[in-house]
């Protein structure tokens, strides 16, 4: 019995992420594309302030949304339009004009949410 526990227990300490192949994907590296600091910085916003909370159903995605066209694709943003971008409909007024993102906690830094805004505004 002992001459398989050490392999074993050699074994189980090699797991590179915590629990599931869903953490490579949400807490994996990655690369982003230097030459766009509007989404690089957007993209840590969303990371730090969105992903966290939004880490069940379809909100898992968005970790792996790591372009421009990403987003785009998902009809969660609308190019230099941020007013009719579910995205931010979603971070304003939230169940009410009193109620933004994040829900139950300290709204959204206006630095943080103007910037997001010039992202979808300057997207090329």
């Amino acid at each position: 019995m002992m001459k398989f526990l050490l392999p074993l227990l050699i074994l189980v300490s090699c797991q590179d992420y915590n629990s599931n192949s869903a953490d490579r994907i949400k807490y994996g590296p990655v690369v982003l594309n230097e030459s766009d600091p509007n989404f690089a910085q957007a993209y840590n916003i969303i990371q730090n302030r969105c992903v966290s909370c939004h880490s069940s159903t379809i909100h898992d995605i968005w970790a792996t949304y790591q372009d421009n066209a990403a987003w785009l694709d998902s009809g969660m943003i609308q190019r230099g339009d941020p007013d009719n971008s579910y995205f931010v409909q979603r971070i304003i007024n939230y169940g009410g004009a009193s109620s933004n993102m994040p829900q139950g906690g300290s709204a959204l830094p206006d630095a943080e949410y103007q910037h997001l805004r010039k992202w979808i505004e300057e997207i090329p």
